[in-house]
């Protein structure tokens, strides 16, 4: 009989330490995994109220924005027309009075299609004039201290033949130069 009390307490014993055993087992891995989720959780918490204050700042980004656009619009470097080919035309235009200004004879203009670059759209003319290294010198000036901003990306400068002298037979220089180049300017996407 007193072995079978102890057998009894010994049996007890082992049933409760392989309960606890598997209790620690069972327990542990879970406790971890509520701990994880938790952590998931608040990190999205975190992250949402992040989104809210980004949100919640978004009209004045949006009204500094608007503001940064209206001062550069009214600086006066892009042209500010409602389409593409008035834009080309305005150009057209700008380039003709400045080389009449310049003195020059203006023989062709040539609008080339129009290229998408981010938020701005790059409008282009190609020109073909006659003029002397006066007009050439006054022109670039111009187009120079222009605005809406002009810029010449392509230029060529062919001195034009002399005539020849009847008497002399000599050709003599005119000082004349036929002046091709493209000049371009932008403007804002609407």
């Amino acid at each position: 009989m007193s072995n079978k009390p102890k057998q009894k307490w010994l049996a007890l014993g082992l049933l409760l330490a392989i309960l606890i055993i598997l209790g620690i087992a069972v327990l542990i891995p879970w406790y971890n995994a509520l701990n994880d989720k938790f952590e998931q959780v608040d990190e999205q918490v975190y992250r949402i109220q992040r989104y809210q204050r980004v949100i919640a700042g978004r009209d004045n980004v949006l009204r500094e924005v608007g503001k940064g656009r209206d001062e550069l619009n009214a600086l006066g470097y892009f042209y500010n027309q409602s389409t593409y080919s008035l834009a080309a035309a305005d150009l057209q235009k700008r380039i003709k009075g400045i080389a009449e200004r310049s003195g020059g004879d203006v023989s062709s203009t040539q609008v080339l299609p129009h290229k998408e670059e981010d938020e701005l759209t790059l409008i282009s003319v190609k020109v073909r004039m006659v003029g002397d290294m006066e007009t050439l010198r006054s022109l670039l000036y111009e187009i120079q201290a222009e605005k809406p901003l002009m810029t010449i990306e392509d230029m060529s400068i062919i001195p034009q033949r002399g005539k020849r002298n009847k008497k002399t037979r000599k050709v003599e220089d005119t000082g004349k130069v036929t002046l091709s180049m493209k000049i371009s300017g932008y403007m804002r996407k609407i």
